[in-house]
């Protein structure tokens, strides 16, 4: 089983642990429900999430010359990733956040958020970053230099996102 498989196992089990936490200490404290609003706010969050998850694997798909699941031999900077250097990440938070919203108390919200924020954070510091400076070296150092790692620029990222992914490998 390939390293990102059981990655992906260990991030599935801590959203188990996360949210399981959150509602057993919302019911044990008895906490009011968040407005509808809130939980609207939280649907229109995990819709809006789909966006960056979806277009980062279908480009990591198309241009990553991908090994094994989940993992790349390849570079990916086109597109998505000329706007933030981790947008599956940055989908992955969103998600959970905007899913502790619409759970709706805020035990739940903030159990889940927090520790979801804190393995996305903690993830690209102590794994993905340094696997991807060790694969790429200095063409990861220049790239680096000019994307942020989670935080998008907005107009970019915009740009981008009402656009069809260009299929012309570079």
């Amino acid at each position: 089983m390939s390293k990102c498989r059981i990655r992906l196992i260990y991030w599935l089990f801590l959203v188990g642990i996360s949210i399981t936490g959150g509602i057993v200490t919302d019911i044990i404290l008895r906490t009011k429900p968040f407005p509808i609003f809130v939980r609207i706010l939280g649907i229109v969050g995990m819709v809006l999430a789909h966006f960056p998850l979806k277009r980062s694997g279908k480009l990591l798909s198309l241009f990553g010359e991908s090994e094994k699941w989940g993992c790349t031999t390849r570079l990916v900077t086109k597109d998505i990733y000329q706007c933030v250097r981790h947008p599956h990440h940055l989908g992955v938070g969103i998600f959970m956040t905007s899913f502790g919203l619409l759970i709706g108390h805020i035990w739940s919200f903030l159990i889940i958020s927090i520790i979801q924020w804190l393995w996305v954070v903690g993830f690209l510091f102590l794994v993905e970053e340094r696997e991807l400076m060790k694969n790429f070296r200095e063409e990861y150092t220049a790239y680096r230099q000019k994307v942020p790692m989670l935080f998008p620029k907005l107009f970019c990222i915009l740009r981008v996102l009402t656009k069809p992914i260009e299929v012309a490998k570079e």
